[in-house]
């Protein structure tokens, strides 16, 4: 895991750090094989095995594959598991100037995915909003017969009728695959390294949202990738030179149902990147070197769409309104089909539709009356998106090291990050495009071992400056429908330091200890929102316009407010005892212990959004083989179960949700090495 900007060589949009996935390679010369498997709580089965294989003198296969399933944590089963993968790679290696690595992958994740449960409903007074408890277990989920009957009981909106359960269970299929290579050729001026890639995933999923009732996507993505570079030694430097592209197309049809507002999208996007970079190394001397280096990034975004919102307006100002009059919107993946069902079902009259002389090609409205006796309307919104946008920056990166001792090292660097702006689905003009983002981040450090290895302690402080970073929340569209928005912050500061100490006071014993201290704030960071979806806690700065019902748009400053998901402090404790035992036998004990401290999850910023501080303990005991021949583990996570609301969500529809962490679980896992 590598923090701050990365983008230098590890590619683009990596301006809050990069995560390293290394599979390993093929080895040859080697027959091996080996195998984890575990038994759980909740049902849980872990399978894991993998196997190199020598298939001549200079080429191997290895193949490796994970299976993983669990019962839900919830009662209505959401937060299962059931998930499986496959992975091969061929290695050709003829001389040591020259190998060639293919490889291939398949994963597919299914079962009911992620839940959460209703925390309660905000309830609109004269003076805001007061909280209402729904009464329910962290474990109940949305779909279960408690939390069924309680959402009956909650109004869709003003004027509108109670909401509906969800019309079904979650689900998700998810299937990915992918082909890539890589090729090294030892040239007289350095190694050549080309690595082409392929993606594709296909993704069929049904879940619940806090701010809708289904949400339904239907996503296919293509994926191709391809990097060259050259690293290699000249005198006191060491360089790596090399180019990057990428091409991504999304094709997408999805559905974020709001029971009386029926948001359809339907678009390409497709996204084109291309990149140089470099980066220089000079040994000034055996103890001191310098870094330098740059990227140049250009990317290109186009999306071609169409937005369909099918909404349900009540005109009735007093009670009852239009309770019990209102149609519940199911899914349609189509407007026209929509309509069709509002027709059969006799709330309008498909034959009689108004088309207000403001429509354009681009954007407008069909509105039909209501025939059902409901004093309201059914509006049909389209949006058509066909925009293209192009984005390009220069990112850099400068550093110094010194090798104080040769097991003690300070430095300092200075580097700049980049993500690329884009263009988003939304049906408002002001927020179809959101822009770039960018972070200046300084650190300096030291990373030392003392006593023969014995004690390591490294030390890291850090400030990183953001400008225009990109945030997502609930907002409202033209028409004054839900969305989920990208935008840009106008600035953010994240500074503070990191203290890692790792010692072994005796044989066997291993003590570990890391301390992280953040203090982060939005220096500027204005939200939108309409009635009713305007419960935020922060100052009301102004009025941004109005939606197309005339609503007020009204803008909130939220200013000097904490990062999202950044604890002030966080405290990791670890220790590890190896206990020798007779036959060459040894039994391990391990403990760690994490502290969180209290931390903003949502940007209303409302009491219940603040995550609470807290400690997550696990720990485990082995019996281990010589040599890693087999092992017998018995483990335990969370021990305090307790499951912590990691995700609290304010929905603009009045109801509050949380996603919770997993509860206690427990097992025993063997593994073989052969």
């Amino acid at each position: 895991m590598l923090k701050g900007p990365q983008g230098i060589l590890y590619g683009r949009n990596a301006t809050g750090g990069a995560i390293n996935v290394l599979p390993a390679r093929p080895e040859l010369g080697v027959n091996s094989m080996g195998f984890n498997l575990a038994y759980g709580n909740y049902d849980q089965i872990d399978v894991d095995a993998r196997a190199n294989i020598a298939t001549g003198e200079n080429t191997a296969l290895r193949i490796a594959g994970a299976y993983m399933t669990h019962d839900g944590y919830n009662k209505d089963g959401t937060d299962d598991a059931k998930r499986g993968s496959l992975r091969a790679q061929f290695l050709y290696e003829p001389s040591t100037d020259l190998s060639v690595r293919l490889g291939a992958d398949y994963s597919h994740v299914g079962g009911k995915g992620v839940g959460g449960n209703y925390l309660g409903a905000f309830v609109p007074t004269g003076s805001g909003y007061t909280f209402v408890s729904s009464g329910l277990a962290q474990s109940e989920g949305f779909n279960s017969e408690a939390s069924r009957a309680w959402i009956s009981t909650q109004l869709g909106g003003p004027g509108l009728d109670f909401r509906r359960p969800m019309q079904s269970d979650p689900s998700q299929d998810i299937t990915y695959w992918g082909v890539n290579a890589e090729f090294n050729l030892q040239t007289g001026i350095g190694k050549l390294t080309v690595i082409p890639a392929y993606r594709k995933t296909r993704e069929r999923s049904e879940f619940y949202g806090p701010a809708f009732n289904t949400g339904d996507v239907r996503e296919d993505t293509k994926q191709s990738s391809l990097e060259a570079r050259l690293a290699g030694k000249a005198g006191m430097f060491d360089y790596v030179v090399g180019g990057f592209y990428f091409n991504e197309t999304i094709d997408a049809n999805n559905i974020y149902n709001q029971e009386f507002v029926l948001p359809i999208q339907t678009y390409t996007a497709k996204t084109e990147s291309l990149a140089a970079f470099g980066q220089l190394t000079a040994h000034v001397s055996d103890r001191v070197r310098l870094v330098g280096g740059a990227r140049y990034t250009h990317d290109k975004k186009t999306v071609n769409g169409l937005i369909n919102n099918i909404i349900a307006v009540c005109n009735e100002s007093a009670p009852p309104f239009c309770i019990g009059q209102m149609p519940h919107l199911p899914n349609f993946f189509n407007a026209d089909d929509a309509i069709g069902w509002l027709g059969s079902k006799g709330f309008i009259n498909t034959n009689v539709a108004i088309s207000p002389p403001s429509n354009t090609t681009k954007s407008g409205q069909i509105i039909y009356p209501m025939v059902n006796g409901a004093n309201g309307i059914i509006l049909k919104t389209y949006n058509n998106i066909n925009d293209t946008d192009t984005f390009s920056r220069v990112t850099w990166k400068a550093s110094a090291e010194f090798d104080v001792t040769p097991t003690s090292l300070v430095y300092a660097t200075v580097e700049s990050g980049y993500r690329a702006g884009g263009i988003q689905m939304v049906d408002s003009p002001l927020k179809e495009k959101y822009k770039p983002e960018f972070i200046t981040a300084y650190t300096i450090g030291s990373k030392n071992r003392f006593l023969n290895n014995k004690l390591q302690v490294n030390l890291e402080g850090f400030i990183w400056k953001y400008r225009d970073q990109q945030i997502t929340y609930f907002t409202v569209d033209s028409n004054g429908t839900l969305i989920s928005s990208n935008e840009n912050a106008g600035r953010s500061t994240i500074k503070g330091f990191d203290v890692d100490v790792i010692v072994k006071p005796a044989s066997g014993t291993t003590l570990g200890a890391k301390v992280q201290y953040l203090d982060s704030k939005y220096e500027e960071l204005t939200l939108t929102s309409a009635i009713p979806f305007d419960n935020f806690n922060c100052p009301v700065s102004g009025s941004a316009g109005t939606t197309s019902n005339g609503s007020p748009i009204i803008s909130y400053d939220c200013s000097g407010k904490q990062l999202l998901f950044s604890p002030k402090w966080t405290v990791n404790l670890s220790a590890e005892q190896v206990v020798p035992l007779g036959n060459d036998l040894e039994l391990v004990a391990n403990v760690d212990t994490a502290w969180r401290d209290s931390q903003w999850a949502a940007f209303e910023f409302l009491d219940f959004e603040r995550v609470p501080a807290y400690w997550t303990t696990g720990a485990s005991v082995s019996l281990r083989a010589p040599e890693g021949a087999w092992g017998l583990t018995a483990y335990v996570q969370n021990i305090e179960n307790e499951r912590r609301n990691l995700t609290p969500q304010s929905s603009p529809m009045g109801v509050a949700v949380a996603h919770y962490s997993a509860p206690r679980t427990y097992g025993l896992r063997f593994s073989a090495n052969f």
